[in-house]
């Protein structure tokens, strides 16, 4: 964004000041009996004006570019946070989907392990049950049919069996 140049107003401002150092008032002309230390205090004036004049401008320039320096840098490292957004949001979305696939994965393989506790005589399967997790062994009750579930269990310590059953008749349909 460009800021306008203030500097040129200066000398809109400097003409009455000389006017008025010169011993007039700021609209009036300067006697043209000017005595010689009254020109050599206008000289002076005049190159001190000039110096500060482009000391404000070379300041002036300095910070301008500074602030498009600045205003680069922020613009490269907006570009750079997008593409770590965009490269996290790629990144996150891939996590997802392995982690559903290992999700599909453990679901079935518990499913596997249904069937196979389904088909082992029920008082093996039922000690094999009692030394797994509880959550484990309700998902592996919940591969098995009803009937073979129910032999398990009536083969269990009555506590263990009623905590399954407890665990297995809280767990919400996928």
């Amino acid at each position: 964004m460009k800021r306008p140049r203030l500097i040129f107003l200066l000398p809109l401002l400097v003409s009455p000041l000389l006017a008025f150092a010169v011993g007039g008032s700021p609209t009036a002309e300067p006697p043209s009996s000017a005595t010689e230390t009254s020109s050599v205090e206008v000289r002076r004036l005049q190159a001190a004006l000039q110096q500060e004049r482009s000391r404000l401008e070379a300041d002036y320039l300095r910070r301008e570019q500074e602030l498009m320096q600045r205003e680069i840098s922020l613009k490269t490292l907006q570009e750079e946070v997008d593409k770590k957004l965009s490269e996290m949001k790629s990144l996150r979305q891939e996590v997802d989907l392995l982690l559903s696939r290992k999700s599909e994965v453990e679901e079935k393989r518990v499913k596997e392990l249904g069937r196979m506790y389904e088909k082992m005589e029920s008082a093996q399967a039922a000690a094999l049950l009692e030394g797994l997790d509880r959550e484990l062994a309700v998902a592996i009750l919940g591969g098995m049919k009803a009937k073979a579930a129910g032999k398990v269990l009536d083969n269990m310590d009555r506590q263990k069996a009623s905590r399954l059953s407890a665990s297995y008749s809280t767990l919400a349909p996928d």
